[in-house]
C-alpha cells in the first residue's frame, strides 16, 4: 500500500488544475498518488497531456455528479494511501506539502492535519490568536489558517487537510447532506475524527496558497444562493456536533446577522433563502448520511 493519497475534487477548473498538479507533482517526498475526481463534462487537451505525461503518479476519474463531499468519498474509497491528503483544485502547494502531512502521523494520537493556507488578502496572525476552534456557545467559526504557530485545533479547512483513512472511514467519511458550497464539510469530518478520541493538529509547514479561482465549482452561484446553503449546512452541523441546548442562542444571533445582512444588501431575498436553509438543514439533518 502506498503511504500517501492526495484527493482532489475538482468541477471547471482545468486550468488551476494543471497549476495545482504542477505543484504537488514537484514534491520532496515520493510515495504518493494524486487521485482526481473529476465532474467535468469534457477534459481540456493541456490537463490530459499532463495527466498522460505522469500517468505513474495522477489518477484519473470521471463521474456524473457534482458535489464535494461525495467526491472526497469517490477519492477516500480509490485511494491506496494510508494516509489522505484533500486540497481543493485552485491551490498552490509548498514544495514539502505532502512531506510535512506525513510527518505528523509518526504521532498515533493524530488522526488528522490541519495544513497551513496563505491567500492574497492575508491578515496576520498574531501569537496569542486562537487557530481552528468552533466557539461552544454560538458555533462562531475562528479559522486563523495562516497562521505560524503550531497548535492543536478542532477543524481544518478544506483546501488543505489529511487524516488516517482508516480513521475517516470509521468517521463515516465526510457528510453528504453538506451540499452546495460545501460549507462544513471539512469541519464536520474533524470532528467526527475527533469523536473517535484523536487529536486534529495544524501544522504550518504543511503549506499551500490558496488562489481562490473566480468561477468553476460553486462560485458561479448567486450570492443569495450560497447563503441558502452556507446556512443549511451550518444547521446541520451544529445539529451533529454542537450542545443541543445552545440552539436557541445560535439560531437567534444567526437569524440577526442574516437580516443584518440583508439590509446591508438591500435585498431581502437574501432573509427569506437564509432561513430556509436553516429550516431545510434541519429537515435534512434527519436523513442518514
Amino acid at each position: 500500500m502506498l503511504k500517501v493519497s492526495v484527493i482532489i475534487p475538482t468541477c471547471k477548473r482545468d486550468e488551476s488544475l494543471i497549476g495545482t498538479l504542477k505543484s504537488i507533482l514537484n514534491q520532496t517526498y515520493f510515495d504518493y498518488e494524486i487521485i482526481i475526481i473529476d465532474q467535468n463534462d469534457v477534459v481540456s487537451s493541456n490537463l490530459a497531456n499532463l495527466i498522460n505525461n505522469n500517468k505513474e503518479k495522477i489518477k484519473h476519474f470521471n463521474v456524473d455528479f457534482q458535489s464535494g463531499a461525495r467526491g472526497r468519498n469517490e477519492g477516500m474509497k480509490l485511494a491506496r494511501g494510508k494516509i489522505l491528503i484533500f486540497c481543493d483544485d485552485d491551490i498552490e502547494a509548498a514544495k514539502n506539502f505532502i512531506e510535512s502531512h506525513y510527518n505528523n502521523y509518526s504521532d498515533p494520537r493524530i488522526g488528522g492535519v490541519a495544513g497551513r493556507v496563505t491567500t492574497d488578502s492575508d491578515i496576520p496572525v498574531s501569537g496569542g490568536q486562537k487557530i481552528g476552534i468552533i466557539r461552544k456557545w454560538d458555533a462562531k467559526v475562528i479559522s486563523n489558517f495562516n497562521s505560524t504557530v503550531r497548535a492543536e485545533v478542532e477543524h481544518a479547512w478544506g483546501c488543505n487537510m489529511s487524516f488516517r483513512k482508516n480513521l475517516l472511514i470509521k468517521a463515516g467519511g465526510f457528510d453528504e447532506r453538506l451540499r452546495g458550497t460545501q460549507s462544513f464539510d471539512d469541519a464536520s469530518a474533524c470532528f467526527a475524527v475527533r469523536r473517535l478520541g484523536y487529536k486534529i493538529v495544524f501544522d504550518p509547514l504543511a503549506e499551500v496558497k490558496h488562489l481562490f479561482a473566480p468561477s468553476g465549482g460553486c462560485r458561479d452561484m448567486s450570492f443569495a444562493k450560497k447563503m441558502y446553503w452556507f446556512y443549511h449546512n451550518y444547521m446541520i452541523f451544529h445539529l451533529r456536533f454542537m450542545p443541543r441546548l445552545l440552539l436557541p442562542i445560535f439560531l437567534a444571533k444567526k437569524i440577526l446577522g442574516i437580516t443584518s445582512l440583508s439590509i446591508r444588501k438591500k435585498d431581502f431575498k437574501v432573509i427569506s433563502l437564509c432561513v430556509k436553509g436553516l429550516i431545510d438543514g434541519l429537515r435534512d439533518y434527519r436523513q442518514k448520511t
